[in-house]
């Protein structure tokens, strides 16, 4: 069992991307709390913390299936979400206290998000008429994947793209919109954003809103 875990899928060159992240991760403060790093990848890697998962290459089509499966060998109270190409702030690890803290007193989603580089918050896109954010590198309470999200971190009918931004509107929609905490952002060490099935996913995020927007207002 350990106090937090984290998420890294990862297809690509272990010495180029996940070696790094998983790197950084073990470098971070803790500040007594123990993690597990587990690692959702086609191809075995290994390292400190780390608890390797294989993914099947034929089904390795984006990140989403891969943040589920791993969510469900996790042990931790926490969950992070890890990209292959960014870092995470040193003192990341306190956000948790965030989600411990009176800020979250009252909130039913026990769930605070990570910003990038620096560059604020993203919002929603036109489209959705919502005034929320976009959830970037949401923190989950694992009771709220239990009890308000049916054991998933993402809706699994995404692939790798618009999933955060479903996220993101299903929790202004509960009246409880994204928190983000800027002064832990996650920082990207090579630019290689991969949007080969954000048709799809914009396809599928605009189907949940309409299904939303018709009395359908489950996460998943």
């Amino acid at each position: 069992m350990s106090d937090v875990s984290f998420i890294l899928p990862t297809n690509r060159d272990a010495s180029k991307f996940s070696n790094k992240v998983i790197d950084n991760i073990n470098s971070l403060n803790f500040f007594g709390k123990t993690h597990e790093i587990i690692v959702v990848s086609p191809h075995p890697i290994s390292g400190e913390n780390v608890i390797y998962l294989a993914e099947d290459e034929a089904q390795s089509d984006g990140c989403v299936n891969a943040f589920n499966e791993g969510y469900n060998i996790s042990t931790g109270d926490y969950i992070f979400l890890c990209s292959d190409d960014h870092y995470f702030d040193p003192n990341s690890p306190l956000v948790t206290k965030v989600l411990e803290s009176r800020l979250f007193t009252n909130r039913k989603y026990k769930i605070v998000c990570l910003p990038t580089n620096k560059h604020g918050s993203c919002k929603l896109p036109d489209y959705t008429q919502c005034d929320g954010i976009i959830a970037r590198y949401p923190v989950f309470a694992r009771e709220t994947v239990e009890e308000h999200l049916e054991g998933y971190i993402f809706h699994p009918g995404f692939k790798h793209h618009y999933n955060d931004n479903w996220l993101g509107y299903w929790l202004a929609q509960q009246g409880e919109p994204v928190i983000e905490i800027n002064k832990f952002d996650m920082l990207t060490f090579s630019n290689s954003c991969d949007k080969m099935y954000d048709e799809h996913d914009e396809g599928v995020f605009r189907d949940l809103i309409a299904a939303y927007e018709s009395g359908s207002q489950k996460y998943v």
